[in-house]
This record gives C-alpha cells, sequence and structure tokens, in this order.
C-alpha cells in the first residue's frame, strides 16, 4: 500500500488496517398490522455473521469494507 492509498480514522487519525468484526444479523419481530400480509419489523437478535472492516491499529474503531 502506498503513502496515498493508506486510509486514517476518523475518530483518532490512526492507520486503518484490514480486519474481522461480527456484524448483526436481524430477525422478523411482528407483523406491524395484524392480520396483514405486509409490513413487519425486524429486530436484531440473529446468530451474527463475520464480516471484512477496517480497524484502526491505535485506537480499534471499525468500519464496514
Amino acid at each position: 500500500m502506498t503513502e496515498q492509498e493508506k486510509v486514517t480514522c476518523r475518530k483518532c487519525g490512526g492507520e486503518m488496517k484490514s480486519g474481522k468484526a461480527i456484524a448483526n444479523t436481524f430477525r422478523p419481530s411482528f407483523p406491524d398490522f395484524p392480520g396483514q400480509t405486509i409490513g413487519v419489523t425486524m429486530s436484531p437478535g440473529g446468530p451474527g455473521k463475520i464480516a471484512d472492516c477496517l480497524k484502526c491499529e491505535k485506537c480499534g474503531y471499525s468500519v464496514g469494507a
């Protein structure tokens, strides 16, 4: 990676490196309009999944890649 390609952390200015994170997954919780088939509220609570991200080497802040 060249000097121009380096990405810096927006929180502390540290260098962002490739990493992994656990991403939330969602599941339907209840119908918005009982008795109808449209509209379902989604809530976090699934098993989660591993996702690629960029992580700050100084403070640990991460963003989706």
